[in-house]
């Protein structure tokens, strides 16, 4: 027994946590080495120590399970044969045929090799060590990350083939040395060398998984992103992005994240050549910018810039699809009663016909103050700006606004009255050849006042609630005429909606006040029934009963507005309407109409939506009729969408686009919880737009489980491979 004793101190003992005991017939010595097995023999001349039958050995490391275990002590190697199984101290279980342990049990063979790690991947290989510093190989290893039995010659979804396999523990890295990645057991790509992060890592630099393509604009093309993450630094990380393009050229993309105590910063930069509305193989360059910034006493600020030296590639190539580049810097400030807003901005029209109308905001500062009691509600609003360049004008303006509010009841009637006083001045500095007007400078006073009224008539019948509320106003401006004089910058693309409808000037912005009065009618209802559903409904119209309305794209001459109509119906969750639109009040013909109906029923979502608007509602004066509808079904883990719109205008049925996609849900993996493949195919065929070609093109996006970014760095993998080789 004192030799027995003296094997288990040489060979089990090893320093850290201890495996959980679950099994309840071990014996232990005193250096919590735990051991069973149905018979034990001792040669004490040749120091050798055979048990067999269930053996279980546990240290500190792992815990072994064979049906028979020999140990050496002169050669101090272990052999374990016969349904070995090896439980190593982070999960991983290992099943081989034949085991060797030396160096105390630190250091471990087994020929061949089945192993299942911790996160439920599995690995095979023909020849398996493991060294006293915990790094594994495997010669002519196989990896996959899917849910399958290699034991079983189970084939996997995706499995990477490698002539050698190494994990690292303290670099929590794994190495392959020319890995062959499969697919469906077909050979997709070879490399040289790879490497990976482990299952422990949550960000680590290395390529992301790339998007393939192909269209008929670009034929195929790929998208391979590299990320950087600094080991010693996590605030911050960026995203080397090259796009290649098979026929009109390559682009690359470097996104860079920032994160300070106080700001946050991203920023994107484009630089290729491409084909472009200009150029074949034309050199192009681009960025966008976005921070933002908590500064001192309740300040942030945000900072955004955009820029294209030729702007059609951003949108043709799907980097930005704004029409539009807005490049500013904003500061605002938050209290209880006040709203403070600095901004200065510049705005890159991409539409090369309207390099008039690129406008410079620098600066626009303002103050609102407001506040209430039991008696009333008040607004204070200041501000002041210098804008250049607005469709050739330049123009300088101070406003100083001020608003008392008042409710009452009287009986059954709510009753509210709003009154206010303003002061305008302008310094116009530059005007357009088309506006004739040299006044330069030029001031107005304004004030105006409401009364309105309202009641609330409610109906409860069982299951049906039923409420409406109408609502009448008289409304009043007072103010110099200055229509002729002041460049209507911000309410000629006006239209009267609901939201509108009870101001006192009903022109948004400070630049087209007028003298007018006017009576406002509108009728709210609500309809709360359990077969029905709720139903939404609002009627109004306007009524001008004395002075001017000038100045607007749409200048309704007549007393009468249009007549505004809205309605939101909710039956259930297979059914839902809304619509909007605008009536002119001599013939109900819709000039502005906008019908929405979706649902969902069994896991199928569907949408429908109608848009139409006369020309003289825009300043382009052109009709528009547009129809798109969407049909999606939810399935388990995923999704496919399909999409179609059309131009209606003029009575025509032109297709414009046409979007079909398969998109994943779930937590996990499509295929075998170990891939996804994202489908998506698009076609622009109907588009009418300088930036944008008729367009066919398909997208499809592979993600593999734990191959989320790699390595491609020859001589460092092939020294980790062959460092420390201890076996």
């Amino acid at each position: 027994m004192k030799f027995l004793k003296l094997f288990f101190v040489l060979i089990l003992f090893v320093s850290g946590e201890t495996f959980a005991d679950d099994n309840k017939n071990l014996s232990s010595n005193n250096d919590g080495v735990k051991f069973s097995s149905d018979n034990i023999e001792v040669d004490e001349k040749n120091k050798i120590v055979t048990a067999s039958g269930n053996v279980i050995i546990i240290n500190d490391s792992r815990k072994i399970t064979a049906d028979k275990v020999t140990y050496d002590q002169k050669s101090d190697q272990a052999i374990a044969v016969g349904n070995v199984v090896l439980k190593e101290k982070d999960g991983s279980i290992y099943e081989t045929d034949k085991s060797v342990l030396t160096n105390e049990f630190k250091s471990v063979i087994a020929i061949p090799l089945f192993g299942k790690l911790a996160d439920k991947s599995s690995v095979s290989a023909k020849k398996f060590n493991k060294n006293d510093l915990g790094e594994s190989f495997f010669r002519e290893g196989v990896y996959t990350a899917c849910e399958c039995d290699l034991k079983k010659d189970e084939t996997p979804i995706w499995r990477l083939e490698s002539k050698q396999i190494k994990h690292d523990p303290k670099t929590k890295t794994v190495y392959l040395k020319h890995p062959v990645m499969k697919i469906f057991s077909l050979p997709v790509y070879y490399l040289p060398y790879l490497s990976f992060p482990d299952w422990t890592i949550k960000r680590r630099s290395g390529f992301l998984t790339p998007v393939y393509g192909y269209s008929k604009q670009n034929r195929f093309h790929i998208k391979i992103p590299y990320y950087f993450s600094p080991e010693n630094d996590p605030t911050w990380d960026m995203t080397f992005t090259s796009h290649q393009n098979g026929k009109t050229g390559h682009a690359d993309q470097l996104n860079i994240r920032k994160e300070y105590e106080k700001t946050s910063l991203e920023t994107n930069i484009y630089k290729g050549n491409l084909d472009t509305n200009k150029s074949n193989g034309d050199n192009v360059f681009g960025f966008n910018l976005k921070a933002s910034s908590n500064l001192k006493n309740n300040w942030t600020m945000n900072i955004g810039a955009k820029y294209a030296d030729q702007e059609t590639f951003m949108r043709r190539y799907g980097f930005d699809v704004d029409t539009t580049y807005k490049s500013y810097v904003e500061l605002e400030k938050y209290n209880e009663n006040s709203i403070s807003f600095i901004e200065v901005y510049n705005i890159q029209n991409l539409d090369e016909k309207s390099s008039n109308n690129e406008p410079v905001l620098a600066p626009s500062v303002s103050h609102h103050i407001f506040n209430s009691n039991e008696k009333y509600n008040y607004d204070i609003k200041f501000n002041a700006h210098s804008i250049y360049n607005d469709e050739s004008y330049d123009m300088k303006r101070w406003s100083g606004l001020g608003k008392i509010n008042k409710k009452f009841s009287y009986d059954n009637l709510l009753l509210e009255a709003d009154a206010n006083i303003g002061l305008d001045l302008y310094s116009i500095q530059g005007r357009p050849s088309t506006d004739s007007n040299d006044n330069r400078y030029i001031d107005r006073i304004s004030s105006g006042f409401s009364i309105s009224a309202s009641d609330k008539y409610i109906l409860m019948n069982g299951s049906t609630n039923f409420l409406v509320e109408p609502k009448i106003q008289f409304s009043s401006v007072f103010s110099s005429d200055r229509t002729d004089e002041v460049p209507n910058r911000d309410s000629a693309e006006f239209r009267l909606d609901q939201a509108n409808l009870f101001l006192n000037n009903q022109f948004q912005g400070r630049d087209n006040i007028q003298e007018n009065n006017r009576l406002n009618l509108g009728i709210t209802s609500l309809v709360m029934t359990e077969n029905l559903g709720d139903i939404n409904f609002f009627i109004g119209q306007s009524q001008k009963v004395s002075g001017t309305q000038k100045n607007i794209t749409m200048a309704n001459e007549d007393r009468q507005s249009h007549i505004i109509n809205s309605i939101d119906w909710n039956p259930s969750e297979m059914y839902k309407f809304s619509w909007f639109s605008l009536y002119n009040h001599h013939n109900f013909k819709s000039d502005i109409s906008d019908f929405n109906f979706n649902g969902s029923f069994n896991g199928w979502s569907y949408s429908a939506n109608h848009k139409s608007v006369d020309g003289d509602f825009i300043s382009n004066n052109i009709d528009r009729e547009e129809l798109n509808l969407g049909l999606s079904k939810n399935f388990s883990n995923w999704k496919t969408s399909y999409s179609r719109t059309y131009d209606l205008n003029n009575d025509k049925e032109e297709l414009i686009s046409e979007t079909l996609g398969l998109e994943y849900t779930g937590s996990g993996y499509m295929f075998g919880n170990c891939l996804t493949i994202l489908f998506q195919y698009k076609s622009t065929g109907g588009v009418v737009d300088r930036d944008l070609v008729p367009e066919d093109s398909i997208y499809l996006t592979f993600n593999f489980r734990n191959l989320g970014e790699y390595n491609w760095q020859p001589k460092e993998i092939n020294k980790a491979l062959n460092k420390n080789l201890r076996y």
